[in-house]
């Protein structure tokens, strides 16, 4: 099978992923979910008018006349507090009331307590008040029929605290994806092992489930698969039992020890494609087992980073129910000369940072694919454009160029960051 173009790979998959079902969670359970539906209001938000301030309730026409100099007194003809309901204010009488009191019936507007001088059971102002001053107006939050929230939207701390003030306990979010991650490779020993010659530790493992928490997933780790057919088809049945995406790293090419898209084939896996044109990654698949969908990444640590950024992130973003499945982009000035690759998309691993002009891209000095210090250290990804006709021609040093970002508390530093680093550094 030929390689696939990496624009048709993306669509590729976002045609052959749906979204998880919809579950009803409680608010404290939805951070960080994804809803299911439109959600709107019932009622409005809040119904009455609220005291902004602590102070004395009155109709501004009765102070109309009032100055410095001829001061208005009037009555304090009770209290009103936050928890109380209806209040009629008495003509040519004010009322003490407490921020986010109803405002009484007849009043329409609101002193604050510092602005008066109390004398004893009256008050004496000094200076007019406008209709409404110090007023919260009745359904300043929300109307009913409102939307609160989009379907497909994020739900951050805000949107659950404007649930619970709509009265709403619980919301429908999508399902998040469980994500079973296979690796392979005879090399490969366990984090806390002391590799002997020719083996390392499996980097790729921790990274995948990282990513796909990152992401809203809930990563389930199978295990290392040898280079054996038969234990690395045990394995992968294994693996695919209530996954809703399997994802494998290492065996994806076309050496002897490769075994991965064989095996999946044998097993009825249906391949939607086997290689993409892009660097790094170029020996990506992406196959349907059993309505499962699966991601067959490469070993070498950053290929396989750029692929999950580039190609699994979408899949899972898409069965998340996320309206949005790519990463979020920003328009920076590119410090370094990059050369596009022939036929063949190519993604760079940058570090992006913000000074008084801007946003500055910078590429990492060595992009090889079998680095893990590359993903460690970039916090953003280039995508150069494939040339035709061997040109190598890609963007200049100073051109303006989009970057994709993946990690955003690394780009903006604050000056007690900075200082702790000196601190430590001394």
């Amino acid at each position: 099978m030929p390689a696939i173009d990496f624009d048709k790979a993306v669509h590729s998959i976002l045609c052959t992923v749906k979204r998880l079902p919809a579950e009803d969670v409680a608010l404290a359970h939805a951070l960080g979910r994804i809803a299911a539906a439109r959600i709107v209001a019932d009622e409005d938000a809040v119904p009455f008018p609220r005291s902004a301030m602590d102070g004395y309730a009155v109709r501004a026409s009765e102070c109309a006349l009032a100055a410095q100099g001829h001061p208005i007194e009037l009555p304090v003809a009770g209290h009103v507090f936050a928890e109380k309901g209806e209040l009629v204010l008495v003509p040519e009488t004010a009322v003490y009331i407490t921020t986010g009191a109803p405002i009484p019936r007849g009043a329409d507007a609101v002193i604050p307590h510092e602005r008066v001088e109390q004398l004893g059971g009256s008050i004496r102002i000094f200076a007019p008040v406008a209709p409404g001053d110090c007023v919260f107006p009745p359904g300043e939050d929300f109307r009913s029929g409102d939307e609160l929230v989009a379907p497909g939207e994020t739900l951050s701390p805000g949107k659950l605290a404007l649930l619970a003030f709509a009265g709403k306990p619980s919301v429908g979010v999508f399902r998040r994806p469980r994500v079973v991650i296979v690796c392979t490779g005879n090399e490969l020993v366990d984090v806390a092992a002391t590799p002997a010659r020719g083996q390392v530790r499996n980097s790729n493992a921790v990274a995948l489930s990282a990513l796909v928490l990152a992401v809203g997933g809930e990563p389930r780790y199978e295990g290392v698969a040898p280079d054996d057919r038969a234990a690395l088809a045990a394995m992968l049945r294994r693996a695919q039992r209530g996954a809703d995406l399997l994802i494998t790293t290492g065996g994806a090419s076309a050496g002897e020890r490769d075994l991965v898209k064989s095996v999946l084939s044998g097993l009825g896996a249906e391949f939607r494609f086997t290689q993409v044109q892009m660097r790094p990654g170029r020996p990506c698949g992406f196959a349907t087992w059993n309505d499962v969908p699966v991601c067959v990444l490469p070993g070498n640590p950053a290929a396989a980073f750029v692929c999950f950024q580039k190609l699994v992130r979408p899949a899972l973003a898409r069965l998340s129910g996320r309206s949005i499945t790519e990463l979020p982009r920003v328009r920076a000035r590119l410090d370094t000369d990059l050369h596009g690759r022939p036929d063949r998309r190519y993604f760079v691993l940058a570090i992006l940072h913000c000074d008084a002009n801007g946003f500055i891209a910078k590429p990492l000095a060595n992009q090889c694919s079998a680095l893990v210090r590359t993903a460690a250290d970039a916090n953003a990804i280039i995508t150069v454009p494939e040339t035709t006709s061997g040109s190598s021609a890609g963007p200049r040093r100073g051109d303006l160029i989009e970057v994709e970002v993946f990690n955003w508390p690394t780009i903006f530093r604050s000056t007690s960051e900075t200082h702790f680093e000196k601190e430590v550094a001394a």
